[in-house]
């Protein structure tokens, strides 16, 4: 047995005292000073291993071309769990080839948990999506080939695409857990897609229809993002960069007084493999928005420097993305689950993963 000495971030406060490993579980944690080897980390926090549900990249590769060193790179960065996202544009072919390298390194028992399918069921008309070819509705011939690797998490699709909730219906039935983004639907279409299985919202408030005009001029309908957040049990994706730009900070802030912190997962929706890195959290190409040059390390960072609580920053990174994907063995520091432990000093810098 291994114990750690420091301020540890549990769920709900920060504790200063100890916790303890053996044979990569948690076995104790509290403030008495256990028998046998301490490290004592001093001032600096010791925190649940970051989960990212939303990356696509790391700073030199794509997912699509090198999941494993995609992979590595992330968690050189603090993450011990993560899916690996595919957006709408890889070719068919070429997502089976990559679903099998997923299927592979699930097996190898790394902190690839598995993958995530961004489209290609989802709405081309908002943002940086429009003018790709979208709107596709779903063909069980060709979306049950996926599913066949056993390794799909979480699929994105836009409830407002014919078929769309018959498919996650299916999906649902398959273990996968559906969310709903990129999309234009209506209250009545997001509402149909929650009622039927739809659990995460992707990446809310980037890429989804804004308030549309009502009935008579000067009023406004409900947009999808309104939706989803009168929905009782979702999760709500959220790009977190420094300046703000994916998300307001006051839109954050609304949806947490709606919602409430424990439904909140930060994703980085990287994808920034082959751009040059210009110190900016966003990637711009061509004067667009592009997608983001996150960690989630240094999301946690972002948060932290917004003056947000050390807790509530790692319900965000940590606790809630395990949640959403059922994975109740991970994401908090408690006895009985796994030692997914980082370090990050006082001014929130990772510094490192316990092994």
């Amino acid at each position: 047995m291994i114990s750690y000495k420091g301020k540890i971030v549990l769920k709900d406060t920060v504790l200063e005292g100890y916790v303890s490993v053996f044979n990569d579980n948690i076995v104790y944690v509290g403030k008495e000073c256990p028998k046998g080897k301490i490290v004592d980390f001093g001032n600096s926090y010791i925190t649940p291993g970051l989960i990212d549900i939303h990356c696509h990249s790391s700073f030199n590769n794509s997912a699509t071309e090198n999941p494993k060193e995609v992979a590595d790179f992330h968690l050189s960065h603090g993450v011990t769990t993560m899916l690996l996202t595919y957006y709408k544009d890889v070719p068919h072919d070429k997502l089976l080839v990559c679903l099998d390298k997923v299927k592979k390194l699930v097996e190898d028992g790394g902190n690839v948990y598995g993958a995530h399918l961004e489209g290609p069921y989802i709405s081309g008309a908002q943002g940086y999506c429009a003018g790709e070819r979208f709107d596709v509705s779903p063909d069980v011939n060709v979306y049950s080939e996926y599913l066949k690797f056993g390794i799909i998490r979480q699929w994105t699709s836009a409830p407002e695409i014919d078929g769309v909730i018959e498919f996650i219906k299916e999906i649902r039935k398959q273990g996968v857990i559906p969310a709903i983004g990129h999309s234009n639907a209506s209250y009545t279409q997001v509402k149909n897609a929650y009622d039927n299985g739809a659990k995460i919202v992707t990446h809310i408030f980037d890429a989804t229809g804004t308030a549309q005009v009502g009935a008579f001029k000067g009023t406004k309908d409900v947009s999808f993002d309104e939706s989803c957040m009168l929905m009782d049990d979702m999760y709500y994706e959220v790009i977190c960069d420094a300046e703000w730009v994916h998300v307001r900070k006051e839109k954050l802030d609304l949806l947490i007084k709606t919602v409430g912190i424990d439904k909140i997962v930060a994703i980085t929706d990287i994808d920034c493999a082959g751009l040059k890195d210009d110190g900016r959290d966003i990637a711009v190409v061509n004067g667009q928005l592009f997608g983001t040059k996150l960690t989630l390390d240094k999301v946690a960072m972002n948060l932290f420097n917004a003056g947000y609580r050390i807790e509530d920053i790692f319900k965000m990174v940590s606790y809630n993305p395990a949640r959403a994907l059922n994975l109740l063995d991970r994401g908090e520091i408690d006895a009985g689950k796994k030692a997914h432990l980082c370090v990050f000093d006082e001014q929130m810098k990772f510094v490192k993963v316990l092994k």
